[in-house]
């Protein structure tokens, strides 16, 4: 049943993880079992009729991607009730609901020595992020969260239930998998199924010294890289760090350089580049050791509550690390607005399945992020504008999708002729276009 503004329901569903949008939609459709779908589009097709005014569908789970307008033309369909998670530990494969949160179904998974293929924040829905293609810890082993996906049991714009799979009977269901692996996905999605990966041996840690060093700390990173397992991922980044934990308080109000840094085969493969930055200067935060789920989801050093975050991201080629000491000097300006700048190192990770983004389109990958509980959004854009000049020589001209916090479009996240057929797919699943497309997919009919 759609709820308005004086329901419970729709208070809660109107708070998305990422606060740096407001959200008053018509109404909201609590979507507690898959069915309701079909029923709630039904009264979305009702309400329109009484009103005199077209509406449009917006999905929602936690709203880390939140950024587009949701006003008073919107539904919001609020998935974050189907969030059910079943393990089979022989297959290692998971079923879950599109609203459950990588720290729902890490718990259940570690239980097997398995882990999904997560990413940095747990609290993040399973469904956004990995259609959006899925940068994980486990990246440079196991792949993209998008090549893991198997099949998406979605309801399309006339209400009727499918499932999208490699090996469905209908062409418009085998189009759908390829397009819920990374761009986005198309109608809207009740249950996903996707492989896990072996994490029995994990190891991980969050590093942390003083700004003063970054110049050798950078030197250091950047050779030790070189050294490493095939399975170690691993972020630099700059922190203009605030007074609160989980930060030391040695460094409350100061520059920080940050590393993140993981291997889901033991200990050894990290070794070197641990060796190298230990050696440079001694860590004032260093917690490297074996991880379970909850400990590898801490190592990024997310806010812990619900912030207003604005940001941008890119991938960048193989010359990154030969510019990355110009990046993270820019980031460490004492008047920079921006509260965290990384570059995160993905080269070598395998393609598992086909898709619309199942390999990583660079080596690396740059983000940097403002909190605009510290500083105006024109202020922070200008600060994403300074850095965008010092990446630009190793540019890809892709971004990841699901790193543009509090963006309301993302058509850079795919290539023209992926984004072409994404948009052919969504107009087979909803050629009504009753529910809003993916911000991956831009504004190309605009």
């Amino acid at each position: 049943m759609l709820v308005d503004n004086s329901a419970d329901e729709y208070l809660s569903a109107t708070r998305p993880r990422n606060s740096a949008t407001t959200q008053f939609p018509a109404r909201v459709a609590p979507i507690q079992a898959p069915a309701d779908i079909s029923t709630s589009l039904e009264e979305v097709a009702a309400l329109e009729r009484s009103s005199g005014r077209k509406l449009e569908v917006v999905v929602q789970a936690t709203g880390h991607g939140a950024g587009a307008v949701v006003d008073e033309n919107v539904v919001l369909f609020d998935t974050s009730r189907l969030n059910g998670v079943t393990i089979d530990p022989q297959s290692r494969v998971a079923t879950v609901g599109a609203g459950a949160t990588w720290a729902d179904v890490n718990a259940a998974a570690e239980q097997h020595g398995l882990l999904g293929l997560a990413g940095s924040a747990p609290s993040v829905s399973v469904s956004g992020y990995t259609f959006a293609g899925g940068i994980g810890w486990l990246v440079r082993r196991d792949g993209l969260a998008s090549g893991s996906l198997r099949r998406v049991h979605y309801v399309d714009g006339h209400g009727r239930s499918r499932i999208a799979a490699d090996d469905a009977a209908e062409q418009i269901d085998r189009d759908a998998i390829w397009a819920f692996r990374g761009a986005g996905g198309v109608g809207i999605a009740h249950t996903l199924e996707f492989d896990l990966a072996p994490a029995d041996s994990l190891y991980a840690g969050s590093l942390l010294w003083h700004g003063g060093a970054l110049s050798d700390l950078v030197a250091a990173w950047k050779s030790g890289i070189e050294s490493v397992g095939p399975s170690v991922s691993t972020s630099i980044a700059v922190m203009h760090v605030p007074p609160l934990p989980p930060f030391p308080e040695e460094l409350y109000g100061s520059i920080a350089v940050h590393l993140a840094v993981a291997d889901p085969d033991g200990p050894a493969g990290a070794a070197p580049l641990l060796e190298a930055m230990r050696t440079v200067a001694e860590p004032v935060a260093d917690d490297w050791g074996p991880k379970d789920a909850s400990g590898l989801a801490r190592i990024h050093l997310d806010p812990p509550v619900a912030s207003p975050g604005v940001g941008d991201a890119r991938w960048l080629d193989v010359s990154t690390p030969e510019i990355a000491e110009r990046i993270l000097t820019a980031a460490a300006a004492v008047d920079s607005p921006l509260v965290m700048v990384e570059i995160r190192h993905v080269a070598g990770a395998p393609t598992r399945r086909e898709g619309a983004v199942v390999s990583p389109p660079g080596a690396f990958i740059y983000h940097g992020v403002g909190s605009l509980m510290l500083a105006e959004r024109p202020q922070i854009e200008a600060g994403l504008e300074v850095l965008r000049a010092t990446w630009a020589d190793a540019d890809t001209g892709v971004a990841p999708g699901s790193w543009l916090e509090a963006a309301a479009t993302a058509p850079s996240a795919l290539r023209d002729d992926v984004l072409q057929r994404a948009w052919s797919i969504a107009d087979q699943v909803d050629p009504d276009h009753r529910i809003r497309r993916s911000r991956l997919l831009g504004s190309i009919h605009e």
